[in-house]
Formats: C-alpha cells, sequence, structure tokens
C-alpha cells in the first residue's frame, strides 16, 4: 500500500512565486515485520530566482518484539543546496512503541540512536557525528475518510547540544472520491546551527491532492 501526493501554488502580483511538491510513499507488511519507502521533492522559484531545490529520501525496515513495541533500522539521505546541505545522511536504530492503537486513535513514539554524515556546499568541510532521534506521531480519524495526523522529530548531535534538527508537520486529510484525497498541511522545518550564511527556518503551507493505493 502507499500514497502519491502532488501540490503546486503559484502567486502572482507584489511578488511573482512557485512551489511544487511532489512525494511518494509505500510500504510492504510482513507477519512480524514492515519495510516503508518515503521520497519527497520540492522546487520553488522567488522572482525566477530558485529559493527551494531540495528532496529528501528515507528507507525504514520495523520487527515486531511485542503487540505494541518493535525495533527498527533506518537511513536517510537529504540534498538541499539552497539551504547549504549538498548531502546528508542519517543512518539510525532504535524502538518505536504505540501507547494507543485503536480504530479513532493512533499514538506511538520511537527513540533511536546512530550516526548523521554531513557534507555541506564548497568550500565547507565534511563532517560526522553521532547522533539521536525522537519522534512522536499521533493520527486521528474523525469518520473513515477524514483524519488529522501530527509528527514532531527531534534530531539531536550527541556531540554538540546545540546542532539538532527539528521537523513538524500538521496534516487534515479528507476523501474526495474513490483512492482521491485533499491534504491541507503545514510544516517546519528547524536547524539550529545551519551552515554559515543560511537560514535555520524552512516553513511549507501546502494544499494538495493525495492518490492512495
Amino acid at each position: 500500500m502507499g500514497n502519491l501526493e502532488l501540490s503546486y501554488v503559484e502567486t502572482s502580483g507584489n511578488t511573482n512565486a512557485e512551489t511544487m511538491v511532489v512525494a511518494g510513499k509505500v510500504e510492504r507488511t510482513f507477519a512480524a515485520s514492515k519495510l516503508s519507502g518515503e521520497v519527497k521533492a520540492l522546487y520553488g522559484k522567488n522572482e525566477e530566482i530558485t529559493s527551494d531545490k531540495n528532496w529528501i529520501g528515507i528507507l525504514k525496515y520495523d520487527r515486531n518484539i511485542t503487540e505494541s513495541t518493535y525495533g527498527f533500522l533506518s537511513q536517510t539521505v537529504e540534498r538541499n543546496t539552497p539551504k547549504g546541505i549538498e548531502a546528508r545522511y542519517i543512518t539510525l536504530v532504535g524502538l518505536g512503541h504505540y501507547f494507543v492503537k485503536t480504530a479513532l486513535d493512533t499514538l506511538r513514539v520511537e527513540a533511536g540512536l546512530g550516526y548523521t554524515r554531513e557534507n555541506p556546499v564548497s568550500p565547507l568541510a565534511d563532517e560526522g557525528f553521532p547522533t539521536a532521534r525522537l519522534f512522536g506521531g499521533y493520527i486521528h480519524a474523525f469518520t473513515e475518510k477524514t483524519r488529522f495526523e501530527q509528527t514532531a522529530e527531534y534530531t539531536p548531535s550527541l556531540q554538540e547540544a546545540k546542532d539538532y534538527l527539528i521537523n513538524e508537520e500538521s496534516a487534515f486529510i479528507t476523501n474526495l472520491m474513490g483512492n482521491l484525497a485533499f491534504k491541507i498541511s503545514y510544516a517546519v522545518v528547524y536547524d539550529n546551527q545551519p551552515p554559515v550564511g543560511f537560514g535555520k527556518y524552512d516553513r511549507l503551507f501546502k494544499t494538495a491532492l493525495l492518490y492512495t493505493f
């Protein structure tokens, strides 16, 4: 099972800007495990100047330990040159637990340890450091076809306390017809120690069409 997401925003007048987001997620469930993959690409232009051009891919394997607890192994690859990152690799291993898992509500938390490798844009030097991850995800189903999703992720360096990443997204999803759904979301990406000359925040408010399969 999985889904495809497409969003396009264009503004004109005092400011001429375009933003396109393409994302996809697939997962395969086995008797006692799950394999999932996710890819997201964003391209934006402001006054004919490229303001955003990045993509991120995540491959994750979950293995059940008990009915509510599982172990996981994940690999993340990210490229975001307008924000100073040629490539960022995050490898993690950890545990996840469902605190709530009902037909209406799902609440899970993951904690892990791993290693981050960053290749900033030239002439900045490459760096690598041990890292940790704390993730929380909540889903509430209002009806069979309408739900709210909230995720938050904190990824600190274990080498320097001030070096950490925060990702947050709030989303409302409702079915339109068949496998087609409408999604409205607001996401914040925060890098507390970005490469020199780059900002700490990325914010994205979008409406999108979501196709599930």
